[in-house]
């Protein structure tokens, strides 16, 4: 099986990008970005509003009109690149409507002056919050880095194997897959090898090239998300430090 370096693909667009489209004065763009930022960040948003103690109904109510309101008003301007990191941004966003403006936007809701954006998050946020593993000692703000690094780790991941999927070497990527985060030794190569007509040597060449293009995309990403080139290791170094 050939296993050269694959061309670069179409990776998602930057966060920032994200948020100035979602900032233009455009129903068009507003409205493909905030599709694109439920997709990418409902999650994080919604464990940290568990983690605060509100229920299901009551966190996915208020990440929605959270989502809403700064879209609708001149929040996501306010989320450039000089700024900081994004990932702070949003926190520190939420955190602010959480103390500040959910029981007005309650009442500015039943009273008929919300923000007219229609959201529909994932169904599956209470089933996905409660399979997560149980630790009292997670804070709201942990649960988000938390969330938010599983977020950036799965879009890369899902990525690289449509990448592999389109080269036709879906098959070698569902088996290196599950090595990417730990070794599971000389044996299990030469087993995995074997089902895919390749030498063992071949096949742990090709896992240490996918450990390297997913940590050169893991710092792409990254560094699409703060303001400082510099200080994209740091928070690579964050991120992963949330998920260990």
């Amino acid at each position: 099986m050939d296993d050269s370096p694959l061309p670069p693909g179409n990776f998602p667009s930057t966060r920032w990008s994200l948020v100035i489209n979602a900032g233009a004065d455009s129903p068009t763009l507003a409205g493909a970005a905030l599709e694109a930022l439920c997709r990418r960040y409902w999650y994080p948003l919604y464990s940290y509003v568990r983690r605060t103690g509100r229920s299901h109904h009551e966190a996915q109510d208020c990440t929605q009109e959270f989502l809403a309101r700064l879209l609708a008003s001149d929040g996501l301007l306010r989320a450039r690149p000089e700024r900081g990191r994004f990932r702070t941004f949003l926190l520190t966003s939420l955190g602010n409507f959480l103390i500040n403006e959910w029981h007005r936007a309650q009442a500015a809701k039943r009273g008929g002056g919300a923000p007219q954006v229609s959201l529909d998050l994932p169904p599956d946020a209470a089933e996905r919050f409660a399979g997560e593993p149980v630790d009292p000692g997670l804070t709201p703000e942990q649960a988000f880095d938390r969330a938010w690094a599983y977020s950036v780790l799965d879009s890369v991941v899902t990525a690289l194997g449509a990448e592999y999927e389109k080269s036709g070497r879906g098959p070698l990527f569902a088996a290196l897959r599950p090595l990417v985060w730990g070794d599971e030794g000389e044996a299990t190569h030469a087993i995995l090898a074997m089902r895919l007509g390749m030498n063992t040597h071949a096949f742990t060449v090709a896992l240490q090239r996918l450990r390297r293009r997913l940590t050169d995309r893991l710092r792409e990403e990254v560094a699409q998300t703060v303001a400082d080139p510099a200080e994209t290791d740091a928070e690579l170094r964050h991120l992963l430090g949330a998920v260990r």
